[in-house]
């Protein structure tokens, strides 16, 4: 089989998401062999995706976000894959370090598909706003906003709730799935929402320049932004934030709803 061929099969796969299967290529010896699909789902689906979150400001700023969120999803991992590790022994995930990896860039890959194969929507709603200053451009731009919120809270949904069912096909217990979890999702939004903080912009404010980051990006922090701009509204804090810790946000709080809904078979509880 080519390699061309191999990714293929892999990805398509990934996007099926049956736990057993995946479970399986965790136990293999050369899990490993599975790395490059991984890696080039994450690149192609958010480099289509982040193209899309930045073209209503210009077609530059899509570039430069196209670059960004790949390299957003991997750093995320890189700082969080010891964390969790360590944690999925502590809870009981029955998952070494290696595995613990894989199995979060797995998660991540389905998210990157997932996004990348909605991006041509996301981009036909921005070909049909007006410009940034033109007439209407106020609410359109809070209408794509939210059009990337149901985006994104849909993938994260749907990646996350395969990576709970194979931690739990994994480990064989309910209980440990969540509990594995919530540990990792935890993690991830706390340091994904500072990395995207540092990588800003990504949707682009009209009143400031095209950048691929802001002047002084490692000045203060997400989190005193979000205490400084507490009692700001909500638009305001979303303009100022470029949205993307928010969304992460949420995306958090549709997995916990949905989970509380989803009864899985199959595992002991």
């Amino acid at each position: 089989m080519s390699n061309a061929a191999h990714i293929h099969q892999n990805l398509k796969l990934l996007i099926k998401g049956d736990p057993v299967t995946l479970a399986g290529w965790l136990r293999q010896e050369s899990m490993w062999k599975n790395l490059v699909p991984m890696i080039v789902g994450i690149v192609m689906g958010c480099a289509a995706y982040g193209f899309a979150i930045g073209l209503w400001r210009a077609p530059l700023q899509g570039l430069f976000v196209a670059v960004k969120m790949p390299c957003l999803i991997f750093l995320t991992l890189m700082v969080n894959g010891l964390i969790n590790g360590m944690l999925g022994l502590l809870l009981g995930s029955g998952m070494s370090f290696r595995q613990t990896l894989m199995a979060c860039l797995m998660s991540f890959a389905t998210f990157s598909l997932i996004v990348g194969s909605l991006s041509p929507i996301a981009m036909a709603v921005v070909l049909d706003a007006p410009r940034p200053g033109e007439a209407g451009a106020d609410d359109w731009y809070r209408a794509i906003l939210l059009t990337h919120t149901a985006i994104i809270a849909f993938a994260g949904v749907v990646a996350n709730h395969k990576l709970l069912r194979l931690i739990q096909v994994f480990s064989g217990s309910r209980s440990t799935g969540w509990r594995t979890l919530l540990a990792w999702l935890a993690g991830n939004l706390f340091v994904g929402a500072q990395l995207s903080y540092n990588f800003r912009p990504f949707f682009g404010n009209p009143a400031l320049p095209i950048q691929f980051l802001r002047p002084n990006p490692f000045d203060g922090s997400f989190y005193e932004s979000v205490w400084s701009l507490s009692r700001a509204s909500l638009p305001s804090t979303l303009d100022r934030l470029d949205a993307i810790p928010f969304l992460m946000l949420f995306v958090g709080l549709f997995i916990f709803i949905a989970g509380r809904f989803y009864k899985p078979t199959g595992t002991k509880h």
